[in-house]
């Protein structure tokens, strides 16, 4: 049976124009020198729980109603990277934003996830789509509290994700941030959002875009 060190969970989701958007956890099966066989059939069972959970509104608050959750996609990999099995899950229905489209493609609002060690290693972001999220038009930020009811639906969102997995495992997995270089994971000790909302660049590769044009001079 192959052998894992993490579970990699590719939330999946859909754009205008066929754009797709995808975040992706990584979640620690065993200890720092363990590993556990992940059969084919255990990552579909735990594909077909995670497309089953309803995503918190305060994620979908942040999606307009033309952003989607569709599905997922689970990885099982060993610290490097090799891949030891792969399986996909589709929601029944679409999970569709409950926001007024008022930005592009590639807003997103960051949750960042943070570790013991200090420095850009111990730190993990999750670019989520922010195409209905409300801002103050004198400041061009969302309220504390729209960025809290986001931070919260993260936090149960991410739960529930991990409570899926832990039904396929025989350890507790534990949601961090991997290095594939160092071959290491850290596990997360806080989840951050910030007011300021950024930008997934990667989203706009897909886009066909129509162009005008005029003559010159």
């Amino acid at each position: 049976m192959p052998i894992a060190n993490v579970i990699r969970v590719s939330i999946i989701g859909s754009m205008p124009s066929g754009e797709l958007w995808s975040v992706n956890p990584v979640w620690q099966i065993g200890g720092v020198s363990t590993s556990e066989d992940i059969s084919a059939d255990e990552a579909q069972t735990m594909a077909t729980a995670i497309a089953a959970i309803a995503p918190a509104t305060g994620i979908l608050q942040q999606f307009s109603t033309s952003t989607t959750i569709s599905g997922c996609r689970v990885e099982a990999r060993r610290w490097d990277g090799t891949l030891a099995a792969l399986a996909e899950g589709v929601k029944a229905a679409p999970a569709v934003g409950s926001g007024t489209s008022q930005h592009p493609f590639q807003t997103s609002i960051v949750s960042s996830l943070r570790t013991g060690p200090p420095g850009a290693s111990g730190r993990g972001r999750l670019y989520w789509p922010a195409t209905g999220i409300v801002i103050a038009s004198a400041t061009l930020r969302p309220a504390n509290s729209v960025v809290s009811s986001f931070l919260s639906g993260v936090k149960t969102y991410l739960t529930s994700i991990g409570n899926a997995i832990d039904v396929s495992t025989d350890n507790a997995p534990v949601l961090s941030v991997w290095s594939r270089v160092g071959a290491t994971t850290k596990p997360v000790t806080s989840i951050q959002a910030g007011d300021v909302l950024d930008t997934q660049r990667r989203r706009r590769d897909s886009l066909i875009e129509a162009y005008q044009s005029l003559s010159f001079p």
